[in-house]
């Protein structure tokens, strides 16, 4: 994968919320995932196996305990990926 901007990845994450939840609701970086798209936690594993596949990292469950918002989750992968 090539060299990607922080935008570009948090743009990116944004995508895989939306196309692995298959929501149709907007996603922002405020959305709040529990909240605001009620994800279930078989989703959440398909959309953080999604995540590690596109950005080819591990995910430890022991940093998801303060992830409530897609920010949170573009600013948890950006510190993995950088």
């Amino acid at each position: 994968m090539k060299e990607m901007t922080e935008q570009e990845v948090r743009n990116k994450v944004l995508e895989v919320i939306v196309s692995s939840t298959e929501t149709e609701l907007p996603v922002t970086e405020q959305t709040e995932l529990f909240g605001d798209l009620g994800l279930a936690s078989v989703e959440v594993f398909v959309m953080l196996g999604e995540l590690e596949d596109v950005f080819d990292v591990e995910i430890p469950a022991s940093r998801l305990g303060c992830v409530r918002t897609a920010k949170d989750l573009c600013d948890l992968v950006i510190d993995l990926i950088s």
